[in-house]
């Protein structure tokens, strides 16, 4: 989970840990929330998208800060977060 801006230094901690995991052919989730929604139009998210992560963004944090729902991710609640907690071996939040 990220909760960053790009400017902050959690995005290329999170692209990085990402990057390795889908390199080592771990399932990867990548859930953007609050102001880590900016995060959504860098490169570097749509190879992570293209490379095999699961992109998911915070609909509401989106609309709070003018960002469209499209394609660029599954925009979804706090639920697919809390699910996706359930149901991973390691969860890691960059705050």
């Amino acid at each position: 989970m990220l909760s960053t801006p790009p400017e902050d230094k959690n995005r290329g901690t999170a692209v990085a840990l990402a990057t390795a995991a889908i390199e080592e052919g771990i399932e990867t989730y990548l859930y953007l929330i609050d102001d880590g929604v900016y995060n959504l139009d860098l490169p570097e998210i749509n190879i992570l998208k293209n490379s095999g992560v699961r992109l998911f963004a915070c609909a509401y944090g989106a609309r709070q800060r003018g960002i469209p729902l499209n394609d660029q991710a599954i925009f979804s609640g706090l639920v697919t977060l809390s699910d996706i907690i359930k149901g991973c071996d390691r969860f890691i939040a960059l705050n």
